[in-house]
């Protein structure tokens, strides 16, 4: 009988596919020729996840990585995530072996890249190895095509930040293949300092095969390119945070192909300096997104209004304006909007089929701002009477022979702790309107 390594690579290939990653480990341990085939699905996505009970095991990845190089090809997809560590609650002491930091030290040092010495200073430590460690990991990275960086990796740590602007900038060797980017910095309210990170995520938009970026990144004094203004035709879809209108500005100017968006509009105050909004404009929101009306077919606009140490200090925003200039987005298909933004502070709400885009698919609605007191929002009275029954009207408003013809399907995200489903789901369930209508 034939063993199965002798079978066709398309056979073994299909097989090894649907093989658990935690029983890869033990094929490639049966004998060479099926090493050699589950090899390629073993190393195919690594993923770490960092909090106070777990470690991640960067190390010994590590060290096979640098012993045997060509298993880095194999590295598609790599997902650096944790707990959200700040300077009171920091990340636990960890010990590597000597062996392993004279590798690494090894490795760095070949790389010749002028924070060279204080890369190693950080690897000797207990305190930042981790970050010396996946700095390295990351440096090493030829052929990936999805990288996420999770927060305790770069909060407060220059090391990561370095290394990428190095890959991006030619010091290191770049990323080939990469596509997908998320860069998931946290806002840090204990220790303010760690969130300008301007500089450090204005350079990914420098990387010139990625189509998806997601990244929060805060305002500058100066919006400023650090090396000209990049070409960003190959990127077509963006999820964005903190950045407000007059800097996203800059950045859409250049996006000329963009089909989705998804852009969390924050409100800080003004503890990050006089150039942070307090002002909620949905006017100027639509003068920002006019440079994509060409190409934009899905927009997700999403309300974030502080943490709860911020929300104490008792911000102040003014809301103005309207979404109704979106009906002019013809190639739109999928709108995901909060329902606080759909009029001006102290009006009546805008009717849906006024701002629904043409062609609209499908129509997302939030109302988590609207129970937020911090929130001006256009129904007086909303939060003390919540009285969900009112979306029944505007919804059925718009099965009116005016409707978008493509209308498909209409959701209600539940955010108010099922409070919607039980208001309004007996009616919903009822409708007949020529288009779905679902709370989720």
């Amino acid at each position: 009988m034939a063993s199965f390594s002798d079978a066709p690579t398309e056979v073994t290939d299909q097989i090894l596919s649907y093989v658990p990653a935690s029983d890869l480990y033990n094929v490639c341990l049966v004998n060479k020729a099926l090493k050699r085939s589950a090899e390629p699905f073993l190393y195919s996505a690594v993923s770490f996840q960092w909090d106070h009970h777990s470690v991640p095991r960067v190390a010994p990845l590590l060290r096979t990585l640098l012993r045997r190089p060509e298993l880095l090809d194999y590295l598609d997809t790599v997902t650096l995530q944790g707990h959200l560590f700040t300077q009171r609650n920091p990340p636990p002491p960890i010990n590597i072996s000597n062996n392993f930091v004279d590798e690494f030290i090894a490795a760095i040092e070949k790389t010749g890249v002028a924070f060279a010495s204080m890369w190693v200073d950080r690897l000797r430590s207990p305190n930042t190895c981790m970050y010396a460690m996946v700095a390295l990991l990351i440096a090493k990275l030829p052929n990936t095509t999805h990288l996420t960086v999770g927060h305790p990796y770069i909060n407060g740590q220059s090391l990561v930040p370095k290394v990428l602007g190095a890959k991006i900038f030619g010091q290191l060797p770049a990323f080939e293949r990469l596509e997908e980017l998320r860069y998931l910095k946290r806002c840090d309210i204990s220790s303010f300092d760690n969130n300008h990170i301007f500089s450090d995520t204005i350079n990914l938009f420098y990387l010139p095969t990625v189509t998806h970026i997601e990244v929060s990144m805060t305002n500058p004094q100066v919006f400023q390119w650090p090396a000209g203004e990049p070409n960003l035709d190959h990127l077509t879809s963006l999820k964005i945070g903190w950045l407000t209108e007059d800097f996203l500005a800059k950045i859409f100017a250049r996006t000329r192909n963009l089909r989705s968006l998804h852009w969390t509009w924050e409100h800080h105050g003004d503890r990050f300096g006089p150039w942070e909004t307090t002002v909620l404009d949905f006017q100027k929101i639509m003068g920002v997104l006019e440079s994509l009306k060409a190409s934009l077919e899905k927009l997700t606009l999403e309300l974030y209004l502080g943490l709860d140490d911020e929300l104490a200090d008792n911000l102040r925003m003014t809301v103005e304006g309207n979404l109704r200039h979106l009906r002019y987005f013809p190639r739109i298909t999928h709108l995901d909007v909060p329902l606080t933004s759909r009029s001006a502070a102290n009006s009546d709400p805008l009717p849906l089929a006024d701002y629904a885009p043409a062609n609209i698919e499908v129509l997302t609605l939030s109302g988590s701002a609207l129970v937020d007191d911090e929130c001006p929002h256009g129904w007086d009275g909303w939060v003390e009477r919540a009285e969900f029954k009112d979306l029944v009207p505007l919804i059925k408003d718009l099965a009116n022979p005016y409707r978008p013809r493509g209308l498909q399907r209409v959701e209600i995200i539940d955010d108010h702790g099922g409070n919607i489903r039980r208001a309004i789901g007996g009616q919903i369930e009822g409708l007949d309107l020529g288009f779905r209508v679902e709370i989720i």
